[in-house]
């Protein structure tokens, strides 16, 4: 049975429809992160949040640029920045029960913008514009910090609720 070749025009509108996506992703994490900035008694988890929104503001900026880069402006992609604010919105949405369970919410999301950063540097060598390639890395390597710290956050909070109480 003969291969179906490949629209190369299908593969780049795929690309472009995952990065607005995660641009539409993106937007609902800063706007967490901010709230919890405001909301934590915690210096040291404020301190690191505080870095975090400063560094997702760029990536939001990152993924404007490459999209504007890759089709003029990001209007036309405005279908799939809205998806990916509603599945940010469904995730936080579900996990408005306590604290414990909003972090676990932004990890999920998190880790979304992580493990779509992963599948960005395996195609990245489709994309020949470095500056595109450049900001995808950028953006894909603070994502995967931003997890680590999140992951160690979430198990310490985890271990804290889990130590039955002194006597």
């Amino acid at each position: 049975m003969p291969r179906a070749s490949a629209d190369p025009t299908s593969g780049l509108q795929f690309i472009v429809d995952q990065i607005g996506e995660m641009y539409g992703i993106e937007q609902v994490v800063l706007r967490i992160e901010q709230d919890i900035v405001g909301r934590t008694t915690l210096a040291d988890v404020r301190n690191q949040l505080e870095r975090f929104v400063a560094q997702d503001q760029q990536h939001i900026e990152n993924l404007l640029q490459i999209l504007r880069m890759m089709l003029g402006s990001e209007a036309s992609v405005q279908p799939a920045i809205e998806r990916g604010r509603q599945l940010a919105e469904a995730i936080l949405g579900a996990s408005q029960d306590s604290a414990f369970s909003l972090v676990r919410g932004l990890m999920l999301l998190v880790y979304e913008s992580a493990t779509a950063g992963r599948a960005f540097m395996q195609v990245q060598q489709r994309i020949e514009n470095r500056e595109i390639v450049g900001l995808l890395e950028t953006n894909h390597h603070e994502d995967e910090q931003h997890l680590h710290y999140l992951e160690t956050q979430f198990l310490r909070a985890a271990e804290e609720l889990s130590t039955p109480p002194p006597r």
